[in-house]
C-alpha cells in the first residue's frame, strides 16, 4: 500500500487540556517517508519533533513528546485519527505547546483529514508484525499482543465508581470501524480529581466541553453516546499511541485497564520484537 498524505493545508485552534493556552494548529502535507512530525512554529526553527517512541516525554493522562526543552503535549488523539485514516506523512504545525483539546473526542481531527483529502505519494508503508505473543505490565495495566492478520483491540475498563464499573470493548480498527465505533468517544474525568491534578499542573484547560465530567454514579455534563463511550475511548487513546511504532500493526492486542504508561511500554516492547516489511 502506497504512503498517504494529505492534499491540502487545514487548520483549527483551541486550548490544551493540560497548558490552558489556546493554539493554533495546522495540518500540512509531509515529505514522503518523513512520518508524522510536530513543529513548534511559536520557537524559531522551527523545532520539529517526530511521533516516535524515543520522543515520548511524559505519559500522566496525556501523551506529550519533547525535544530538547520543547513539548508537544497530548498528541494521541490526533494520531489515533491519522492512524485510521491511513495517514502516514504529516507536518502538524503549532503556536503552542499542545493539540487542542477541541471536544474531547477524535471527531474533529478526522473531520480535519477529511477536509484536508487524503493523497497518495511515493514509497510503501512500513509493517510491523509480531513473531509470537508478547505480554507487558505497567502498574495496573496489563496488556497481551498475538500475531493476527489484522490488528484487533480488546479493552476492559475495571472501576470501583459504578458510574464506568466493568466494561469491555472489542473491535477490529479500519478505518470504517473507527469512525463507527470510536471516534465520538470523549475523554472523561471525576471531578474529585480535578483539584489534585490542577496542583500537579495538569488540566488548566478543562472545561465542560472538553470531555466528560463524572461523579461516583453519573455524567455531570450530558449524555453518553455508548454505555461503554469510556473503554471506546481508552481504545482509541491505545491506538493514538500505538501510532508512535510509525508502522502499521497487525497484532490482537488485549488490554486490561490501560493507561498512556502502559500503552508506551507496550509499544516500547512491540518495537524490540516485531519484524518489519513494505506492506504489499
Amino acid at each position: 500500500m502506497p504512503r498517504q498524505t494529505i492534499q491540502r493545508i487545514v487548520e483549527t485552534a483551541g486550548p490544551g487540556l493540560h497548558s490552558g493556552v489556546v493554539t493554533r494548529l495546522w495540518l500540512e502535507p509531509g515529505q514522503p517517508g518523513q512520518g508524522i512530525v510536530f513543529e513548534r512554529r511559536d520557537h524559531p526553527g522551527p523545532p520539529r519533533i517526530p511521533a516516535a517512541l524515543a520522543r515520548v516525554a511524559a505519559t500522566e493522562r496525556r501523551t506529550s513528546l519533547q525535544l530538547d526543552d520543547l513539548e508537544v503535549q497530548t498528541v494521541e488523539h490526533l494520531l489515533a485519527a491519522c492512524w485510521a485514516l491511513g495517514v502516514d506523512d504529516l507536518t502538524v504545525a503549532l503556536d503552542g505547546p499542545e493539540v487542542p483539546i477541541l471536544d474531547g473526542s477524535f471527531a474533529p481531527f478526522v473531520a480535519l483529514l477529511d477536509a484536508a483529502g487524503p493523497r497518495p505519494h511515493p514509497g510503501r508503508r512500513r509493517l510491523a508484525a509480531l513473531p509470537g505473543p508478547v505480554e507487558v505490565t505497567a502498574g495496573e495495566a496489563s496488556y497481551r499482543a498475538e500475531p493476527s492478520e489484522q490488528l484487533q483491540l480488546r479493552v476492559t475498563l475495571e472501576y470501583l465508581e459504578p458510574v464506568i464499573g466493568q466494561q469491555t470493548v472489542a473491535l477490529p480498527v479500519t478505518a470504517e470501524s473507527f469512525r463507527r465505533e470510536l471516534q465520538s468517544a470523549r475523554t472523561y474525568g471525576f471531578e474529585t480529581e480535578l483539584i489534585p491534578l490542577r496542583n500537579r499542573g495538569l488540566l488548566a484547560g478543562a472545561s465542560l466541553g472538553a470531555g466528560l465530567l463524572l461523579d461516583q454514579t453519573s455524567v455531570r455534563n450530558g449524555q453518553l453516546h455508548w454505555p461503554d463511550e469510556f473503554a471506546r475511548h481508552k481504545a482509541g487513546d491505545l491506538l493514538g499511541d500505538l501510532a508512535l511504532l510509525q508502522a502499521g500493526l497487525r497484532a490482537a492486542i488485549t488490554a486490561h485497564r490501560p493507561s498512556h504508561r502502559g500503552n508506551v511500554a507496550l509499544a516500547r516492547t512491540i518495537a524490540e520484537v516485531a519484524r518489519y516489511s513494505e506492506e504489499a
